[in-house]
């Protein structure tokens, strides 16, 4: 394993989604310093942030971790998956505010038998 290679990934995606340390880190609940840590090969992190990270930078766990050329698939995802991945992009006003119209919106969505 090799952090500096990780890092250099991790940096590259986030530029190719056009983000920010900030934006990045606001969207895995992490500081921007951990984040710029990380790209600087200076820093390990979880498996759980190495999630967040790969559904945030639509990037598969084993790119950012190894470099094998395995985009981030949404058909290779859970349903649960996929809606993490498009709320995390949010910032964390918005996927509050999207918390209450779901809340209110699913118990109209739900078919009686």
């Amino acid at each position: 394993m090799n952090l500096d290679e990780i890092g250099t990934r991790i940096k590259s995606a986030r530029h190719e989604a056009r983000m920010t340390q900030e934006q990045l880190a606001e969207l895995i609940d992490v500081s921007p310093h951990y984040i710029y840590e990380i790209e600087r090969g200076s820093k390990a992190m979880s498996l759980q942030t190495l999630e967040k990270l790969s559904i945030a930078l639509h990037q598969s766990i084993d790119f950012l971790f190894w470099g094998n050329s395995m985009p981030y698939s949404k058909d290779s995802h859970s349903l649960e998956d996929r809606l993490s991945a498009l709320t995390n992009n949010l910032p964390k006003e918005n996927r509050e505010a999207l918390a209450d119209i779901l809340t209110v919106l699913i118990p109209y969505l739900k078919t009686e038998k």
